[in-house]
């Protein structure tokens, strides 16, 4: 293997740092719309049920208050947690971004080394995503079980 020039490493260190650049903004972007889409569903199943639950089904009448319950927290719950998740996933990438830039450095200067892409963050923030899709599922299936257990 031939000895790369400087003006050579330096177009590879500019060429990877701008594809990563670009996977970043792709991750955080496809992150984004996830994030939203969750807050949107979560907050507008909570608002409607609590808005029009009165219409469908009154409380007063109402039995296995508990499913409306365990729905609304759960609603509730998918709402803090993509907060939260917010928080993490900028964290997470300005802790990922200094990362590739560090490993980028040291590849110019022809050290070898491995980016590992991962952090505790990463892990806690993929934990959370999966935990809001959880509780969503779980308060939709609460409220369409309060629904029916009142309806039939």
């Amino acid at each position: 293997m031939s000895k790369l020039t400087r003006e050579e490493k330096w177009k590879m260190y500019e060429a990877g740092g701008r594809f990563i650049e670009t996977l970043n903004q792709r991750q955080g972007e496809e992150d984004d719309k996830i994030d939203k889409w969750m807050m949107t569903l979560a907050s507008g199943s909570f608002g409607l049920s609590f808005a029009f639950i009165n219409q469908i089904v009154p409380i007063k009448e109402a039995s296995h208050i508990s499913f409306l319950i365990a729905a609304w927290s759960c609603f509730l719950a998918v709402l803090i947690l993509e907060i939260i998740s917010f928080t993490v996933s900028s964290f997470c990438h300005s802790i990922m971004a200094k990362e590739e830039a560090d490993a980028l450095r040291l590849r110019y200067q022809g050290i070898e080394t491995e980016y590992k892409n991962r952090s505790i963050f990463s892990g806690a923030n993929a934990l959370l995503g999966y935990a809001s899709i959880l509780l969503f599922i779980g308060g939709s299936i609460c409220l369409i079980l309060f629904i029916a257990k009142n309806l039939l």
